[in-house]
């Protein structure tokens, strides 16, 4: 099945929030950007976006049952259909709908924000 997922909007900022701290990665997030903070340039910020994408992809597959019930709903939230359509998903097509979901552009922009404030 190949779902098609809508741009993130203001409000699921919230789901996005509650996700990050389920995942208890705030700390990392905040030494990656120290370890970055010489430089604060727009490319920087930037920059650190897409590794904090990345390391959220990854600590979020680590961890993928705490957060399950969350992003399950985001998802079928995102793609228009009910949860139970992304619970019955075969793990081929749920894996690639959960890394279409990492390589949004709303996604990076997120993270590139939480960059340039921390």
């Amino acid at each position: 099945m190949n779902y098609e997922m809508r741009e993130l909007r203001g409000d699921d900022l919230f789901t996005l929030l509650s996700i990050v701290g389920k995942l208890d990665i705030k700390d990392d997030f905040v030494k990656m950007f120290e370890r970055n903070a010489v430089t604060d340039s727009e490319v920087d910020a930037e920059k650190r976006g897409m590794e904090a994408t990345a390391n959220l992809l990854q600590t979020v597959l680590k961890n993928i049952g705490s957060v399950k019930n969350d992003i399950n709903a985001l998802l079928a939230d995102l793609c228009g259909v009910n949860v139970n359509e992304i619970k019955k998903l075969g793990l081929k097509d749920y894996t690639a709908l959960l890394i279409n979901f990492f390589k949004k552009p709303e996604l990076k922009d997120f993270f590139t924000s939480i960059a340039s404030l921390l």
